[in-house]
């Protein structure tokens, strides 16, 4: 492999594991697709997949070799996006927090912000900003990643939230132990939240009276008809107008998040930094 564009191709079709899905990301044909890879082959001179049905699968040395030059492919990707003019960003953010941070962004610097890639989980845009299919995100907890750009952004408080008239809004503030006396409606079990609170049950050896998951966008309907008990972020909470619900602060800041600006190249980086520091105090 010669070339770039062969080594381009060559990782695609690792990474995607068909030629139909690798030719559709590189807007080339299937046939064309399978010609040079079998073109790459012939030239290094051992077979870089498996072929089945089922799609490509390397080989050991071709495994080897995209674990050589996918790191190198992509560093040199983004050497050549800081020395481009950026037109667009593909920003991976939660919903909440795309409407809240960067609106001023597209506006300030003239660049097209796209929120189309947005995750309730924030972790799942590290692998995506490695891969290069974002180009920065706000990330919760993880302070930094091998081969990305990061800077802490803020700590957030969480607050209990509980239907109007629940008997924990007699307390100005409370602790999550008194909260898991009552019904626990968490988002799924691979959320932040939920193992943040199996966390603090395992800590204090607390019985909690029944924990229910639930869909991020059905979280809020269910503590309203008095199912349970949830957490919010402080963020949140202020742009929120439910009528049917009361939130509580907790004692000794028991739930926090902590929040960080990811991209994967310095000068995308350096770029939505200075915005937010502009737009937001930081």
């Amino acid at each position: 492999m010669n070339n770039l564009k062969s080594i381009e191709y060559f990782v695609a079709v690792a990474e995607y594991g068909t030629l139909t899905k690798a030719a559709h990301h590189l807007h080339v044909t299937q046939p064309a697709l399978s010609k040079q890879i079998k073109l790459c082959e012939n030239e290094i001179g051992y077979k870089l997949f498996e072929r089945s049905h089922q799609g490509m699968k390397l080989t050991d040395k071709g495994r080897n070799l995209y674990e050589d030059v996918s790191p190198l492919l992509l560093a040199l990707k983004n050497k050549m996006k800081e020395h481009s003019v950026i037109k667009n960003i593909r920003f991976g953010v939660s919903p909440f927090l795309a409407t809240y941070y960067l609106p001023e962004l597209e506006a300030e610097q003239k660049i097209k912000i796209d929120f189309t890639v947005t995750r309730e989980e924030c972790g799942e845009f590290l692998p995506m900003l490695e891969s290069g299919k974002i180009d920065a995100a706000i990330v919760q907890e993880y302070a930094s990643y091998p081969g990305l750009f990061s800077k802490f952004l803020y700590e957030e408080e969480f607050q209990a939230v509980v239907p109007k008239g629940h008997p924990l809004t007699e307390k100005r503030a409370v602790h999550i132990k008194d909260c898991l006396n009552y019904p626990q409606v968490l988002p799924p079990e691979d959320s932040q939240l939920y193992r943040n609170i199996q966390s603090f049950i395992k800590e204090k050896k607390i019985d909690p009276v029944k924990i229910v998951c639930m869909p991020y966008h059905t979280i809020i309907d269910y503590v309203m008809k008095g199912y349970g008990i949830t957490y919010l972020p402080a963020l949140m909470i202020e742009h929120l107008s439910y009528k049917n619900l009361q939130f509580i602060r907790l004692e000794n800041k028991e739930l926090i998040r902590k929040l960080y600006l990811f991209a994967n190249s310095r000068h995308v980086f350096d770029i939505v930094w200075q915005q937010l520091q502009k737009e937001h105090s930081l």
